[in-house]
């Protein structure tokens, strides 16, 4: 991404890392509660589900003062105009549709056919009242799967987007969740991963 005086890049929520995701399934298999520590996973997941939302629909706040912006969908963004400045008045500062798109690239921040999954999440994640209501909200979002908008079958682990690791060893975190007590829908899991593989191999 390009530099300037006064530059100040566009910021994304990071990935959660596998061991945060672990220790609260750790916890919940035990019977037990770290209030604490499911509160910081939930919230790390809300943050890089917003950000995920943004960058798909052509959005972003301004890393000056926070105020959301967004770029015209009109148009591929290789051909806006540019630069966009943020629509706070009193702010200053200003991004080009290539500074934009550095910012996300190869980040894995498009989730376009994952939409439903993480607009849920955002949804219900505030609402949650309880450690096991927060709880449920973390399990069904960490296992959805990207939909074909083609077919309606599982295209790719969503979980990729969210949690550190590359697609495969997400994959195998998410398979040793399914070994702790009360995994019950393991077999479910397992064969729409297998689903997912045999599509990716043009097999489905």
């Amino acid at each position: 991404m390009m530099s300037r005086p006064g530059f100040e890049p566009i910021r994304w929520a990071p990935k959660v890392p596998q061991a945060l995701i672990w220790q609260i399934y750790q916890n919940d298999a035990q019977g037990m509660t770290n209030e604490e520590l499911l509160a910081e996973t939930g919230s790390r997941l809300l943050r890089r589900c917003r950000s995920i939302q943004l960058a798909t629909s052509r959005g972003l706040e301004c890393p000056r003062c926070g105020m959301r912006m967004q770029l015209p969908e009109s148009e591929p963004w290789r051909l806006l105009p540019g630069p966009h400045a943020c629509p706070n008045p009193d702010c200053g500062w200003q991004t080009t549709p290539a500074e934009w798109h550095a910012s996300w690239r190869h980040r894995d921040l498009l989730g376009a056919a994952a939409l439903p999954a993480f607009e849920t999440y955002l949804r219900d994640y505030p609402r949650a009242a309880t450690p096991q209501a927060r709880m449920l909200c973390i399990d069904l979002l960490i296992h959805a799967f990207h939909v074909s908008l083609r077919d309606g079958q599982p295209g790719r682990s969503f979980a990729n987007n969210l949690i550190e690791g590359s697609h495969q060893q997400v994959l195998a975190l998410l398979d040793r969740l399914f070994a702790l007590p009360g995994g019950a829908s393991k077999e479910d899991w397992r064969a729409s991963v297998q689903k997912m593989h045999a599509r990716r191999r043009g097999q489905a």
